[in-house]
């Protein structure tokens, strides 16, 4: 699950047949992927920018939820690689680092 405090967001652009998917969080613009599949309505969705929590939604559509999970996965590593807590399950595991 997300942390509820985090402003943050996941945007996507548009190339040719390519859209590129980025995170926005604390005015910081980190690259997440690119996919080479151009769907109109996926870039309509994601072009102004969603919350976090949305890429946790189920969808019956195969290529949204492809999305959303490859989003996520990014955001994890992301998460470590920048040290960003985007999950709450971050948070908790680094404040029980501290009473261990």
């Amino acid at each position: 699950m997300m942390r509820k405090n985090v402003n943050a967001k996941v945007f996507c652009t548009q190339e040719q047949d390519r859209l590129n998917f980025y995170l926005m969080a604390d005015a910081q613009e980190i690259y997440l992927f690119s996919t080479n599949y151009h769907s109109q309505p996926i870039y309509q969705e994601y072009a102004a920018g969603r919350p976090l929590d949305y890429l946790f939604r189920k969808s019956r559509k195969c290529r949204q939820q492809n999305v959303r999970s490859r989003a996520i996965r990014m955001l994890s590593f992301i998460e470590k690689e920048y040290d960003i807590k985007l999950f709450r399950k971050t948070k908790e595991r680094k404040q029980n680092k501290f009473y261990s």
